[in-house]
């Protein structure tokens, strides 16, 4: 009897798939997670705390037409920053405590209502906080193997009560991909349209590119800073913004140390918009690059 059982159980092994029958049994409480999400996250649901998360975190559209209403200062946090913050480096700005102490301190402002009443917004990355739209990410691998490594982390830097704008803003073309991406260019550019603006950024950011997504500005003052860890120069980089006339519109294209500036800026009186990757990312649909492993990994380099 138990040589016939077993001989009956080693036949079904071979034509079953136990990995699929377990995820089939246990899927029925994951209905409203996106499939890519089944696929990895009911193996340990116990720990992800993210899927009870209320996070407030306005969309795309939403947050441009959050900057352009209020004019507001913007601090965007990402993977970099968070990995900065627990002692880690990125490709263009190494590890510095000094560094980490103060994008803590920004990030961590939002659970405090009484510290922040300026005209400033900090930004989470909307696809580690809402898996709705995760079949639309380019790479969303890249998305599962960050949350379930660091959803601790991601919980732990997220206040409920805070109303957060999307750092994705400034690189959509390069994240995800169906969107009407000459809308919202066309969208996000009323931030700076007819306007006088200052842009800081590293010596090499505009090198390569060949459609210029500030050219739309009533004029254009360039402040130059080191391309690589421009957080080492960062009293020099204060110093020369404050230099800006306050009637003009600061954009930082700065890596973390733009988190900073946006910061302090904001608290002298001006508006600083922390704007990441988002001349590469225009330029990049404007000559419809691929979005490819290799290219989007160069895309999101050091310049």
């Amino acid at each position: 009897m138990f040589l016939k059982t077993l001989c009956k159980n080693i036949k079904f092994l071979c034509k079953n798939d136990l990995w699929n029958l377990k995820r089939t049994s246990e899927w029925a409480s994951l209905d409203k997670i996106p499939e890519i999400r089944k696929m990895r996250l009911f193996k340990e649901m116990q720990h992800h705390k993210l899927l009870n998360l209320k996070a407030n975190i306005l969309g795309y559209e939403e947050s441009v037409d959050f900057i352009i209403k209020n004019k507001c200062s913007l601090c965007r946090f990402g993977d970099g920053e968070f990995n900065l913050i627990s002692g880690g480096d990125v490709s263009f700005q190494k590890y510095n405590p000094l560094l980490a102490q103060r994008l803590k301190e920004i990030l961590m402002s939002c659970f405090d209502s009484t510290v922040n009443n300026r005209n400033i917004k900090i930004a989470l990355g909307l696809c580690y906080y809402d898996f709705s739209d995760w079949d639309n990410l380019i790479f969303p691998k890249f998305f599962e193997d960050y949350v379930m490594l660091n959803e601790e982390k991601l919980v732990s830097f997220c206040s409920e009560s805070y109303e957060y704008l999307a750092t994705d803003i400034s690189q959509l073309y390069n994240l995800i991909k169906d969107y009407d991406f000459a809308s919202y260019f066309e969208h996000i550019k009323e931030i700076w349209k007819d306007r006088d603006i200052a842009i800081i950024c590293g010596e090499r950011i505009f090198n390569n590119i060949s459609f210029n997504i500030f050219d739309c500005a009533k004029s254009v003052e360039y402040l130059y800073a080191p391309t690589e860890n421009a957080f080492d120069q960062y009293d020099e980089v204060l110093d020369k913004a404050k230099t800006v006339s306050k009637d003009k519109l600061i954009i930082a294209i700065l890596g973390p140390a733009a988190k900073l500036l946006a910061w302090d800026m904001s608290a002298l009186g001006y508006q600083a918009i922390d704007f990441g990757h988002i001349a590469k990312d225009y330029d990049s649909f404007m000559k419809k690059e691929p979005r490819n492993i290799e290219s989007v990994t160069k895309f999101f380099d050091k310049d």
